[in-house]
């Protein structure tokens, strides 16, 4: 995105946004195919990764529809997400894996290119000097064969299964607390997420009959963590 700040995010913008990213995912996928059949193993890499951001934008436009759009945080979060290469290229995935009787078949065996295109876009496309090695690497070192046309074919299947998503499904609407926990800071979501102290405190939430994972980690995090206390000391007072 250029600068937007300025611009109000709406719901007619945002699905605007969506029909145009998968217009131009759809013009990135059949360039980088053209490339793949003539060998051009590089380039067929770098357009096929932005396709999947493109996709992966379509996504973050379509669901940021559904969220509440007059709350400044929130709108922060969703304009670094459509900015962000590693959230669009997670997001790509995100209607595939939800469509997938078998997350584990679908996705897993992709896992390791999944990882390898959050850091591999930029090679593809520019020489550089490895500073550790002491040489200059060039883009037709960089993709292999096997990697351009893998990365095609994940374009492929997030793009299908995206263009599904969006024609099937309306947007969520999305609860306050859903907002909250989407503009948490990634920084905050890891440190509840990593703490076993917030694990007591959700299985006992599980156990009480309340399965709302946004509730859980907000409500922690306003009552627990902000408050310097721990839920299994104070239920050992009880």
């Amino acid at each position: 995105m250029n600068d937007t700040n300025s611009i109000r995010l709406t719901r007619e913008l945002l699905r605007e946004y969506s029909e145009a990213a998968l217009d131009n995912a759809a013009a990135l996928l059949d360039e980088a195919t053209l490339l793949l059949r003539h060998g051009h193993r590089a380039r067929t890499y770098f357009l096929a990764v932005a396709s999947m951001e493109e996709t992966g934008k379509a996504l973050l436009a379509f669901d940021g529809q559904g969220r509440n759009l007059t709350d400044p945080a929130v709108v922060t979060k969703l304009r670094r997400s459509m900015e962000n290469h590693r959230s669009k290229i997670n997001a790509a995935f995100s209607a595939w894996i939800m469509a997938s009787a078998n997350v584990r078949e679908a996705v897993m065996p992709a896992v390791n290119l999944i990882i390898a295109l959050t850091h591999g876009r930029e090679p593809s496309m520019y020489t550089d000097i490895l500073s550790d090695m002491g040489r200059v690497q060039r883009p037709s070192e960089v993709v292999r064969e096997v990697a351009a046309a893998d990365s095609v074919r994940l374009a492929v299947q997030c793009l299908e299964h995206a263009r599904l998503h969006v024609a099937n499904n309306d947007p969520v609407p999305r609860t306050q607390v859903e907002d909250q926990l989407f503009s948490m800071k990634a920084t905050h979501y890891h440190e509840i997420a990593n703490t076993e102290d917030f694990w007591w405190y959700y299985i006992a939430e599980r156990e009480a009959g309340r399965k709302d994972w946004a509730a859980a980690v907000v409500t922690y995090r306003r009552e627990f963590v902000l408050k310097d206390r721990q839920f299994r000391a104070q239920r050992e007072d009880a």
